[in-house]
């Protein structure tokens, strides 16, 4: 099942490429967006905002919340 998720504190085409270099280590395949600010896993292994933020927080202040659908 894709997860999806609402990536705050992303503003430009930097911050876009390094939440998706961390986002390709945690699920390659991942895929990130600035318009809007989406971080999009594949399916597989369920990851958490608590995880994905603890991978997130070393490269600035970006954190991520779960869309519902």
């Amino acid at each position: 099942m894709t997860q999806v998720f609402e990536v705050s504190g992303m503003h430009c085409g930097g911050c876009l490429s390094r939440v998706q270099q961390a986002a390709t280590k945690l699920a390659p395949g991942a895929s990130v967006t600035l318009e809007p600010p989406r971080l999009t896993l594949p399916g597989g292994a369920p990851f958490d905002a608590a995880a994905i933020n603890a991978a997130l927080a070393p490269l600035g202040d970006y954190r991520v919340k779960a869309v519902m659908s």
